[in-house]
């Protein structure tokens, strides 16, 4: 925590752009872990953890200051399906391990450490499901674990439903932790932004008047938590960014706003790589830079590469008042 506190939050009150890592579960498969179908690599934990390890080492060597644990699929709902429900602790707990490791054989510089929270079930995908279990216990425990076991902050990823949402941060700040609220939108018919809850298929909205279904989302999240540490943006494709930045800084307008966008296409149990350079991928964040997006990384499909483009070629700082995306 102190890593986070003493340093980071300085460094975002004077406007500076925070590096943030990319993916872990893609960048994994693409270096020949295998994937386990019922927990995606949440299993790696136990059984590569020395990739994992490894993956965040090559991260902080790229210029990332900022790394996610492989936890995005280790809740207990995540784990169940799998017979991992008894080693929820276990499994949480060696996530951050490997991220301490890595930080203490190579960093050069403060690095945090982001405890990823998710209601992600990859089972869901297949036969089985347990939603039921995304309440507020089993993101008390989880977060419980992250915090005990080293963590600076929480981020809260694919937060597409207040239904999980709202338990998801209550449990979050009980830690005493920043907290990190990700929403994951999608553009709908009419181009209008709904946000892909993690275990359902976006459905079109009927009446073309009804209210943008992200924004109401963002309002219910300002309503009852209007002050949260930072809103990220991730999990997304980067021609919904602009609109989803402008409606994030309706409902949240003081508070700091990240984007991490993915490349590539979700075909479960694996992810789809496309050709995206680490230099497109500037030329996207240059944008959002100019934007006022001050904690910048990338998602699903990207790898280290991308994460040294970001650290080298983005400015120190955003502008003294944010601009628009063109």
């Amino acid at each position: 925590m102190g890593q986070f506190s003493d340093v980071f939050k300085g460094r975002l009150a004077s406007g500076e752009i925070i590096i943030l890592d990319g993916a872990v579960s893609t960048e994994l498969q693409r270096r020949g872990v295998p994937v386990d179908p019922l927990t995606w690599y949440g299993s790696a934990n136990l059984d590569h953890l020395d990739d994992v390890q490894k993956l965040h080492e090559d991260y902080i060597r790229a210029g990332a200051e900022v790394i996610i644990t492989n936890t995005h699929c280790t809740s207990r709902a995540g784990l169940e399906p799998a017979g991992l429900g008894e080693r929820v602790a276990e499994i949480n707990q060696r996530a951050v391990e490997a991220a301490i490791r890595a930080r203490e054989a190579v960093a050069q510089k403060p690095v945090a450490i982001a405890g990823s929270i998710s209601p992600f079930i990859p089972a869901a995908m297949g036969a089985l499901d347990r939603t039921d279990l995304l309440g507020l216990d089993t993101f008390r425990e989880q977060a419980e674990l992250l915090a005990e076991s080293g963590v600076d902050l929480l981020a809260l990823e694919m937060m597409d439903s207040t239904r999980y949402g709202l338990p998801a941060i209550e449990a979050s700040l009980e830690t005493g932790l920043p907290v990190w609220l990700g929403v994951s939108p999608v553009r709908i018919e009419g181009g209008r932004l709904d946000a892909a809850e993690a275990n359902k298929t976006v459905q079109p909205i009927e009446d073309p008047a009804d209210p943008d279904p992200f924004a109401q989302l963002m309002a219910d999240y300002a309503k009852a938590y209007p002050a949260l540490d930072a809103i990220n943006i991730m999990h997304v494709r980067f021609g919904v960014v602009s609109d989803a930045l402008a409606i994030v800084r309706q409902f949240f307008p003081a508070t700091t706003v990240g984007v991490y966008a993915e490349v590539g296409d979700w075909a479960p149990p694996t992810w789809t790589f496309v050709d995206f350079s680490p230099e497109q991928y500037l030329k996207e964040a240059e944008l959002w830079a100019k934007a006022g997006v001050q904690i910048i990384g990338s998602c699903c499909g990207t790898g280290p590469e991308h994460t040294r483009a970001l650290a080298e070629g983005l400015p120190k700082r955003v502008p003294a008042r944010g601009g628009h995306i063109r």
